[in-house]
């Protein structure tokens, strides 16, 4: 017998197809969670750190791209998402569209700081 037959004999036997297409499909798995592993870190490396984002946030109130009332809304959201694991609260479509926040304006720590006084 020739060791090519024999070879083409073993292949064509079910069990031996079926072993090897779970090793192919192992392998294709464990290359998905590779790729996914490195494209979780590539992602997680692109985000700024909050004083970078205020820092950013208050440059672009200054050059005037955003209004002072955005400023203090996206920074108040901003703080409390970075306080918390949650996520803040979404406004509805009639909020966006009109401009209207549902949360109360943030306050500077030296308003909290005279009310506390009185």
């Amino acid at each position: 017998m020739n060791e090519v037959s024999v070879v083409t004999d073993v292949i064509a036997k079910p069990a031996v197809q079926a072993g090897i297409a779970l090793v192919v499909l192992a392998i294709l798995i464990a290359l998905a969670f590779w790729v996914l592993a490195r494209l979780r870190d590539y992602n997680t490396d692109d985000q700024l750190d909050t004083p970078e984002v205020f820092a950013n946030l208050e440059e672009m109130r200054r050059k005037g791209d955003i209004s002072e009332e955005e400023f203090r809304t996206i920074q108040a959201a901003t703080r409390s998402t970075s306080a918390s694991t949650t996520d803040p609260p979404v406004p509805s479509a009639s909020q966006a569209d009109s401009g209207l926040d549902s949360s109360p304006p943030p306050r500077s720590y030296e308003e909290g700081e005279n009310e506390s006084r009185t």
